[in-house]
């Protein structure tokens, strides 16, 4: 063991198959290869949230057990995005003096209380857990929840809109994960338009986690009309941050009305729309009306993220910005010096 020094390699020498997801910003699957870049420390982490890199690892091996386990790692960034080594090696030598060099091996009640006072070892939110879940069962071909069918039943509208308040995140999340062609297509998109505001705002949170069909987002954007509802505005880009093709036009008409929360959701689940140049400014410049403390807030998460980072900083230097958001510039300068 005294060689490994990377997650990679000590999931090898354990000869167990694993999958990295990440879990700060939304629940996706991390390429393989993109992610033996970032523990290289030759990429920066490409979701990052606060500082850190939100992990969670599923692992197992096939040939002992139909069994799998997990850790959900939160692991510290530098300035430049990179993984911190030290931080990650204190992470592995935490597992191998609780667990040895076999992480599938039963624990005993000690190895498993060393385990979860690892300092790196975090408790995901109840609406990730569910789609976490959702997703692993639904990769190693095991059965959903208990809660799959009732849900599945429920957004076919076979209970009537208003019954929803046996609903679970877990039955939304598995249906999600395991939706078909016909779902996508016809009884999502009619759910959504059908749903009262609780169980939309449920779906909702779910459904940022996955990919958007046409017809599910073109049912997001029919809700948000003319923009003027911004409770509706939030649930609708959270359901479309799954899908880059309509999340440009939803933030557009998200923006004159948005409050705190929403430019919130903007920056947190629908980033990547913000990569063009107009967009991005727009949204700067209203929340630079809004709230200045917010603005220095998000403008530091906003630049953090490795394909928005030349572009935010893009904005610092844009003579045509409008006077409210050079100020903001400004208390966020003055903030920096500080």
């Amino acid at each position: 063991m005294d060689n490994i020094t990377t997650l990679h390699q000590f999931l090898q020498a354990a000869g167990v198959q694993y999958q990295v997801f990440d879990l700060g910003r939304r629940v996706v699957p991390l390429d393989p290869i993109e992610f033996a870049q970032v523990e290289a420390t030759h990429s920066p982490y490409p979701y990052p949230r606060g500082g850190h890199a939100w992990l969670g690892v599923l692992f197992w091996n096939p040939a002992l057990s139909q069994d799998h386990y997990i850790w959900f790692i939160k692991l510290p960034l530098d300035e430049r995005g990179l993984l911190n080594p030290a931080a990650r090696s204190q992470f592995l030598q935490t597992v191998v003096d609780a667990l040895g060099g076999d992480p599938t091996a039963p624990m005993t009640e000690t190895q498993q209380q060393k385990l979860k006072s690892n300092p790196f070892i975090f408790q995901p939110s109840q609406d990730k857990l569910a789609v976490f879940h959702a997703r692993v069962n639904a990769q190693l071909a095991r059965p959903a929840s208990i809660y799959y069918e009732h849900c599945q039943s429920y957004l076919k509208g076979q209970l009537g809109w208003d019954n929803w308040q046996q609903l679970g995140l877990q039955g939304l999340a598995d249906n999600l994960a395991r939706i078909t062609q016909t779902q996508r297509q016809q009884e999502m998109p009619e759910a959504i338009g059908q749903m009262p505001p609780e169980p939309l705002a449920a779906f909702a949170s779910v459904a940022e986690h996955f990919p958007c069909s046409p017809e599910m987002a073109q049912a997001w954007l029919s809700l948000m009309d003319n923009g003027d509802n911004d409770a509706i505005n939030q649930m609708a880009l959270r359901g479309l941050a799954g899908t880059e093709q309509w999340l440009p036009r939803a933030i557009e008409l998200a923006l004159p009305q948005a409050s705190a929360d929403t430019l919130v959701v903007i920056a947190a689940r629908c980033w990547s729309a913000l990569a063009t140049p107009t967009l991005l400014k727009a949204y700067l410049t209203q929340l630079a009306k809004l709230d200045k403390t917010l603005f220095v807030a998000l403008y530091s998460d906003l630049v953090s993220m490795p394909t928005l980072r030349q572009r935010v900083l893009g904005v610092l230097r844009d003579p045509e910005r409008e006077p409210a958001l050079a100020e903001a510039i400004g208390h966020l300068m003055r903030n920096v010096k500080a």
